[in-house]
C-alpha cells in the first residue's frame, strides 16, 4: 500500500474499530447530509435509461462498508445497477461483504491496478478526497489527480467526486480544499471539458461532475430560428 493511502486508510480503520460499521465509523456525522451528497453526485445519471436487463455499470471508489448500496436500495435503484465496490482498506471491505454478501467488492488502488477501458459506465467517489488525514495538501492533490487520471479510461459515461471548496468561512487544515479554477484546469486537460460544479445543496463541500458528452438543453428549438435566413446588415447606401 502506498504511503499516502496508508495514512488515510489507517485513520478510517481506527474509526471503524472504535465505532463500528455505522456512518460515524467512516467520519459521516449526518445521514441527511450523506444522502444529499449521494444524490448530488448521482444527479447526472438518468436511471430511467437503465434496467435489470441493461444495468448501469457503477463503480463505487472508496466504498467503505457499502453505504451507497443502502442509498440505492432505499431509492429503488439497486435493480438498475451492476455494482462494484473498491477500497484500499480490507477492514472496510470486510464490513461491506458482511452487510452486502451478494455484491462485488475488491481491494485495489487504481493507480497501480487500473481497470480495463470502458469497463464501467460511471464512477462515484464520495469522501475519498475530503480529509487529508495528516498528509500534505500537495500529496493529497497528487493522490486525487493520479486516481482520477487512472480511472478515466475505464468509464464510458463519466464520474463524480467531492472535495472541499475554498469558498468557505474558513479552511480547516485537516481537509482538502481544492480551488475551483485548479479543478477545472485539471479536468479539462486530463479528463473532459464537460464539467459541472455543485455548491448549491447546503453543505460546504464541492461536488464535481465530469461527463464525456455535453449536457443537451431540454427545450425545443423554435422553428422560426431554423427557417430564418441571416441577411447582411443594411448599409448607408441601402438607406438612401
Amino acid at each position: 500500500m502506498r504511503d499516502d493511502v496508508h495514512e488515510i486508510a489507517a485513520d478510517y480503520e481506527d474509526m471503524l474499530a472504535t465505532r463500528g460499521a455505522v456512518l460515524a465509523g467512516v467520519g459521516w456525522s449526518s445521514a441527511f447530509d450523506l444522502a444529499l451528497r449521494y444524490g448530488t453526485l448521482l444527479s447526472r445519471v438518468d436511471f430511467r435509461r437503465f434496467s435489470r436487463e441493461r444495468p448501469l455499470r457503477l463503480l463505487d471508489l472508496g466504498c467503505g462498508p457499502g453505504f451507497l448500496l443502502d442509498y440505492l436500495a432505499s431509492n429503488d435503484l439497486l435493480d438498475r445497477v451492476d455494482y462494484t465496490g473498491v477500497d484500499v482498506s480490507e477492514v472496510g471491505l470486510a464490513h461491506a461483504r458482511r452487510r452486502w454478501p451478494q455484491q462485488r467488492f475488491e481491494r485495489r488502488d487504481v493507480r497501480d491496478q487500473p481497470f480495463d477501458a470502458d469497463e464501467f459506465d460511471f464512477c462515484m467517489i464520495c469522501g475519498v478526497f475530503s480529509s487529508r488525514c495528516g498528509i500534505s495538501f500537495e500529496a493529497m492533490r497528487d493522490l486525487a489527480q493520479a486516481t482520477l487520471r487512472a480511472l478515466w479510461p475505464s468509464l464510458a459515461m463519466g464520474l463524480a467526486f467531492n472535495v472541499y471548496s475554498k469558498h468557505v468561512d474558513y479552511e480547516r487544515e485537516d481537509l482538502f480544499h481544492w480551488a475551483l479554477d485548479e479543478v477545472m484546469a485539471f479536468c479539462k486537460r486530463y479528463l473532459s471539458r464537460h464539467v459541472s460544479f455543485h455548491l448549491d445543496y447546503g453543505l460546504w463541500d464541492l461536488s464535481v461532475l465530469v461527463s464525456r458528452e455535453p449536457v443537451r438543453p431540454n427545450g425545443r428549438i423554435p422553428e422560426a430560428w431554423a427557417l430564418s435566413k441571416v441577411s447582411a446588415a443594411p448599409t448607408i447606401a441601402d438607406e438612401v
